[in-house]
C-alpha cells in the first residue's frame, strides 16, 4: 500500500524530503545529497508540475471527524482503513456504489478534484496542501479502493473521502501520480 503525507513525507518510497535530506554522509549538504540522488534513482520529472491527470472512479462517500490521536500507537495507514470500516458496518458509509456515483477524479500540482461524470459540475476540490494522507486498499469484498484524508497534519482530527477504483493497477496509478506531484514539488522548493 501506498501512502502519501502532507508536506511531502512519502512512507514505502524514498524520495520524501526527510529521506532526501538524510541520506548520504551526514556532513554532506542537502544540495549534494539531492544530486547524489538524482544519479543514483529516479529524476523527478518536473513537467508533472503542468499535468492534469483524470481518472474515472466511484464516490463511496465521506467518513467525517475521524480522530486520530492515538495514531503513535498504531499504524495511522491501519487506523484510517479501520475507521472506513466501521462507518460501512455503521451503515453511515455504503458498501457497495451504484452507477450514479461515478465521478472523475482529477490530480494536479493545484490538488484533487472531483468532478460529475460529464466533466462540467465540480463535487469537491482538495487542494494539495489539505491532503494529509492518501492509502490505497483492498475492501472485505476485494474492491480496490483509495482514502484521501484531508486536514491539517498538526491536528488529530479528519475527513476521509473514500473512492472505488476500477482495478488496481488504477488505484496504484492513482497514488503514484499523487506521489510525483509531491514529489516534483519537494525537488523544486527543496
Amino acid at each position: 500500500m501506498f501512502q502519501v503525507r502532507k508536506k511531502s513525507k512519502i512512507s514505502h518510497q524514498s524520495g520524501s524530503r526527510e529521506s532526501v535530506a538524510s541520506t548520504g554522509n551526514p556532513s554532506t549538504s542537502s544540495t549534494e545529497n539531492l544530486s547524489s540522488l538524482k544519479e543514483g534513482q529516479d529524476v523527478i520529472d518536473m513537467r508533472v508540475l503542468y499535468q492534469k491527470v483524470t481518472f474515472e472512479v466511484y464516490f463511496i462517500g465521506i467518513v467525517p471527524n475521524i480522530n486520530m490521536g492515538n495514531s503513535q500507537q498504531r499504524d495511522s495507514e491501519a487506523q484510517l482503513i479501520d475507521h472506513i470500516e466501521e462507518a460501512q458496518i455503521d451503515g453511515k458509509l455504503p458498501t457497495s456504489v451504484l452507477e450514479e456515483s461515478k465521478v472523475k477524479l482529477s490530480v494536479s500540482q493545484y490538488g484533487l478534484q472531483v468532478l460529475d461524470i460529464k466533466g462540467k459540475e465540480y463535487l469537491q476540490r482538495h487542494p494539495l496542501h489539505t491532503v494529509a494522507q492518501v492509502v490505497q486498499y483492498d475492501d472485505a469484498v476485494g474492491k480496490h479502493n483509495i482514502a484521501v484524508k484531508i486536514g491539517q497534519v498538526t491536528k488529530t482530527v479528519f475527513q476521509c473521502y473514500v473512492f472505488q477504483c476500477l482495478s488496481e493497477e488504477q488505484a496504484q496509478t492513482i497514488c503514484q501520480s499523487i506521489r510525483r506531484i509531491f514529489d516534483a514539488i519537494t525537488m523544486k522548493t527543496g
